[in-house]
């Protein structure tokens, strides 16, 4: 089935991509074809990322003429604005803060419960501002190396984030390490922000501090980045995922890659899009610096392959986020019904998740580029 997969995937791909495209803006790209609720209809600035790193990925960047290209680069940047609610310079979709301020009486019900437990010590729910501003600061990181991916940048740089080294130190060790796909997300912004905003000196200085900070925290028994109590494996791995995608900007090696390795070989990765993009990625990052066990990595992307088909609607040329479902929310906003079909979200991160299958395993019939996320 392997080949069939393929053959379909190459010749319908670029079809589905396309038909994403909003017939009044070809930069604003739709998350999914079907069952789209306002917000779906409405975001933009996360969708055009998305779409622009699965034309990176699948080579379709490479073939636009440079006015098309240009013109990708000045959208995303259009949305770079000064908000007095967000910190200076961040990317703003005036949409996403409409989408908070069109809440249902229903949500708006659940808020208020959520406010009231919190007021307890025995709940804790991130509130609707909290939400928000990190869903702000994780789509300006998103646009950022977007743009650096497409060899480009920001207009204007943007610098609320910590890169002096007590204000770096404070900020890591204040972040929950026992939950380190949260913390390392938190990580590998920062790692963003130091590699693209900062100039090239102090981006060195502030490189080895966090590079420093990850040596601090690894477990030497299985390589992972955490502290305290060993967290469940996917927390553990998704995690590790997000470590290493800062390691990779700031240009350093992983601590301990055969027992990444080993770790993951061990696992049995969950069906979710995120999830098995993770698990690959570690994989893949820990493969290209060590041959240890190759063999056996090759035979688990082999069998990952079959995993990640289910996602697939052939035909059609796009993945579903989950399995006969596409992807429901976006940073706290619901987007779609989710129905049986592909989505956006879960295209880019599966054909990132085969970009680096097929690099590994070295097929013949498919080469495509690595993402930085």
């Amino acid at each position: 089935m392997v080949k069939a997969f393929e053959e379909d995937l190459i010749a319908n791909i670029f079809n589905y991509l396309q038909s994403l495209e909003n017939s009044t803006n070809r930069f604003h790209f739709y998350p999914a074809r079907e069952g789209l609720l306002d917000n779906g209809k409405n975001l933009k600035l996360g969708f055009s990322c998305l779409a622009l790193k699965s034309f990176y990925i699948t080579g379709l960047w490479d073939r636009l003429p440079n006015d098309e290209k240009q013109g990708w680069i000045a959208y995303i940047n259009s949305f770079q604005k000064n908000n007095k609610d967000f910190p200076e310079n961040s990317f703003v979709d005036s949409n996403y803060l409409t989408g908070f301020e069109n809440l249902d009486f229903k949500r708006l019900s659940k808020k208020t419960i959520k406010s009231f437990l919190n007021l307890t010590t025995l709940f804790s729910f991130d509130n609707d501002s909290k939400i928000k501003t990190d869903g702000i600061r994780a789509e300006t990181k998103q646009a950022i190396s977007t743009l650096y991916q497409v060899d480009s940048k920001n207009n204007l740089k943007y610098l609320d984030f910590p890169f002096e080294n007590n204000e770096i130190d404070n900020f890591l060790n204040n972040l929950n390490w026992n939950k380190p796909w949260s913390a390392g997300a938190q990580f590998s912004a920062l790692c963003v922000f130091s590699k693209t905003q900062l100039s090239k000196n102090q981006s060195l200085i502030t490189s080895k501090k966090l590079a420093s900070f990850a040596d601090s925290i690894v477990n030497k028994n299985n390589g992972a980045y955490f502290k305290g109590a060993e967290p469940e494996r996917s927390e553990l791995i998704n995690g590790c995922m997000k470590v290493l995608t800062g390691l990779d900007w700031i240009e350093t090696s992983i601590n301990y890659p055969e027992k990444l390795i080993d770790l993951c070989l061990e696992s049995k990765p969950s069906q979710e899009g995120c999830d098995l993009v993770d698990i690959v990625y570690v994989l893949y990052r820990s493969q290209k610096e060590t041959d240890y066990r190759k063999e056996e990595v090759v035979q688990f992307f082999y069998n990952l392959i079959a995993v990640i088909e289910k996602h697939y609607f052939y035909g059609l040329g796009g993945f579903s986020y989950y399995i006969n479902k596409s992807q429901v929310n976006y940073y706290g906003l619901k987007i779609t019904k989710g129905k049986n079909i592909p989505d956006l979200h879960g295209t880019t991160l599966l054909l990132w998740a085969l970009s680096m299958i097929y690099e590994t395993i070295e097929s013949e019939s498919i080469s495509w580029k690595i993402i930085k996320p």
